[in-house]
């Protein structure tokens, strides 16, 4: 009797809610990781706020925790020098940390000059990367990606610019692909991620809702109009973005990245959503099933049914 399991990638949470966004202090790495694996969660993708220290990476794998990533998601295309190279240094750092550590993907966010349109920070982003963060990264095997999240000093933010940086400038990039942040652009999630499903090694798990009604009165450049929420409470399709991953033999973890602000408001909230985050996610995966053996015997007829 063998067991199949299907499609079932592993599931991972964000530190960032644990670590940066919360009035209590911050949870360490060890302690992230031990609950992860008492909660159902296969691993970690670690945020900025956590410390490059050896010795917590080992002790969170010793616990049993797969750390999937880090991600910077910073502008290092800052106008302000001092902060530009701070982000960039923290860059070059955790991709170097990566190859030390056998940690196989790095996300980043590609830079945004101020004041400067989308395609007209490309040479710089090109630069940047092609000149000193590639290299790094071929050096000690890890893989980049970039998020599409627009907030965070970015260009990588819609399918027109993924064309730009993914299909012409710099094809060694992948793409940590987040669905939220389509949603309130209006861009269409089910035929972006078709197109470049491809090139998918990361996956944020979070939704997001938009107000009508208010977004009427407000219009695209008022307040209130959306937020971020858990996902399933939400404008998105999870069946539908999970079977375009499966078609596609996307091989990354779906990474809940929790920044639903309902949720947020004791430690306790943050826990169960990232529970019922995960169980959520879990309808839509492979469950393993028992295989029976091959008959000895199969049957020589079926009702109806002629050999061909």
């Amino acid at each position: 009797m063998s067991i199949f399991i299907g499609f079932r990638p592993p599931i991972a949470f964000h530190t960032n809610i644990l670590t940066i966004f919360p009035g209590f202090q911050p949870w360490s790495l060890p302690k992230l990781a031990r609950w992860a694996v008492e909660n159902g969660f296969d691993g970690l993708e670690v945020g900025p706020a956590v410390p490059l220290k050896a010795e917590d990476f080992a002790t969170a794998r010793r616990i049993g925790a797969t750390i999937f990533s880090l991600t910077y998601g910073r502008n290092v295309l800052a106008a302000d020098r001092d902060e530009r190279s701070l982000h960039q240094r923290n860059v070059l750092d955790r991709v170097r940390f990566a190859g030390d550590q056998g940690i196989p993907l790095v996300v980043l966010a590609t830079g945004r000059a101020p004041g400067q349109s989308l395609r007209a920070n490309l040479p710089a982003v090109i630069d940047w990367f092609g000149e000193q963060v590639l290299p790094l990264a071929r050096q000690g095997g890890v893989t980049l990606a970039v998020e599409n999240c627009p907030a965070v000093g970015n260009i990588a933010t819609s399918p027109a610019m993924w064309d730009e940086l993914f299909n012409k400038a710099l094809t060694e990039l992948t793409l940590g692909f987040d669905p939220s942040h389509l949603v309130w652009q209006f861009v269409d999630v089910y035929a972006a991620l078709g197109d470049y499903a491809h090139k998918v090694t990361h996956v944020h798990v979070k939704d997001a809702v938009i107000d009508r009604t208010r977004l009427a009165v407000e219009g695209i450049d008022g307040e209130g109009w959306w937020r971020y929420t858990l996902p399933g409470w939400g404008e998105l399709n999870w069946a539908a973005i999970i079977a375009t991953l499966q078609r596609s033999g996307y091989r990354g973890c779906l990474s809940i990245e929790h920044e639903d602000a309902v949720w947020d408001r004791s430690e306790g909230q943050i826990l169960q959503s990232l529970v019922l985050s995960r169980r959520y996610l879990e309808q839509f995966l492979g469950q393993p099933v028992e295989v029976p053996p091959v008959e000895t015997v199969a049957p020589d007829k079926v009702a109806g049914v002629r050999p061909i």
